[in-house]
């Protein structure tokens, strides 16, 4: 499965669209949010914003370890993408609260979008064999 992942990211229109997809889905209005089935489980939330922005740092870390020649540089890469993906989790939830109806900032959301960066990163840095 990893291998096909790896594949797929070295184009680069996977992680463009997976970052694309998740500002998407956080700038939804919240009545376009289901509250029902796997949508109601108390927490799914959390969950999803951890797939969300670990992707973000998965995907583009793959992109461009196999699409660029710059293994020298990899920790700072890393770095660069868990801190890009934390920022854009921080700055989402900002423009939630003061312009997408029924939306609210959440503190926990944060922390999930962080997470899920942060284990991304501990996956490419000390994990993934390269």
């Amino acid at each position: 499965m990893m291998r096909f992942v790896k594949k797929l990211c070295t184009w680069k229109i996977v992680p463009f669209a997976w970052t694309a997809i998740t500002i998407i889905l956080l700038c939804l209005p919240g009545s376009a949010i289901p509250s029902t089935g796997v949508f109601s489980t108390k927490g799914i939330d959390k969950v999803v914003h951890t797939i969300l922005f670990g992707g973000i740092v998965l995907l583009w870390a793959f992109n461009l370890y196999y699409r660029r020649n710059d293994k020298q540089r990899w920790q700072a890469i890393i770095v660069f993408l868990t801190l890009f993906s934390i920022g854009l989790g921080i700055g989402l939830e900002f423009l939630q609260r003061d312009y997408i109806p029924n939306r609210s900032f959440d503190v926990y959301d944060i922390v999930a979008d962080s997470t899920g960066a942060i284990l991304a990163a501990v996956y490419h840095l000390f994990v993934r064999v390269k």
